[in-house]
């Protein structure tokens, strides 16, 4: 859902202020215009932004004083981001529709003083960058291995066998040998062999900051006979 934002600025100019601040913000081009033309233009035109009567009519006797009508149509969810651009540069409606012709004129000169402030930045000053890398060497450790191997030979013999002997030896059996041999493992364990450490140290210091300020002076002098001049 959209929903329409109108200001009104002083000019054409401040107007085209308006639309570049909206742009900054990330409002598109085809979404703000400026509205102008005669009253009933622009009351109809108001009307299909979804303005009542009487806030139309406000803004419509604001065009007809000089001043410019900036329209935004935006999502509803940032109406309000919109109109906080847009105030930075209005002129109030009430202001405008509530001044009657022939209203006495009045301006005001400003006395401004400037004050000194002092803030704080940081620059670099220089530091330590510590990079770890991996690298690679060769290394060879001496194992002895053993392995074994097993035979059968079979050897003439000539002897008598006691009679428990001749009993055993006609007893079915099996005599299984297995030969084994030695194999290397390799392992490694990480250590830490030393260590680097960044650290940062803090100091403070004083400066005396010397500038100079200025301010404006007002003088108000009546003209005319006797005229006096006071500040």
């Amino acid at each position: 859902m959209t929903t329409s934002v109108i200001s009104a600025v002083k000019d054409e100019k401040v107007a085209g202020q308006v639309i570049d601040a909206l742009r900054q913000e990330g409002f598109q081009d085809q979404d703000v215009q400026i509205l102008d033309g005669v009253a009933d233009k622009l009351l109809n035109e108001l009307s299909e932004h979804g303005f009542g009567e009487e806030d139309a009519r406000g803004f419509a006797q604001a065009v007809e004083r000089g001043l410019t009508l900036v329209a935004a149509r935006v999502p509803e969810d940032k109406a309000d981001q919109a109109a906080s651009v847009m105030e930075r540069f209005e002129v109030s409606l009430e202001e405008v529709k509530g001044s009657p012709t022939g209203q006495t004129r009045e301006e005001t000169v400003p006395v401004v003083e400037e004050q000194l402030s002092v803030g704080k930045s940081k620059t670099a000053t220089g530091g330590v960058r510590v990079t770890s890398k991996v690298t690679e060497r060769p290394v060879e450790e001496k194992v002895t291995l053993t392995e074994e191997h097993v035979s059968a030979e079979q050897r003439p013999a000539d002897r008598a066998l006691s009679p428990d002997e001749a009993k055993a030896a006609f007893q079915e059996k099996t005599v299984e040998m297995m030969g084994v041999k030695e194999e290397a493992e390799v392992s490694k364990e990480a250590r830490v062999v030393g260590e680097v450490s960044v650290a940062k140290e803090t100091t403070a210091r004083e400066q005396t900051v010397r500038d100079t300020v200025r301010k404006t002076e007002v003088d108000v002098e009546e003209i005319g006979a006797g005229s006096k001049k006071r500040k």
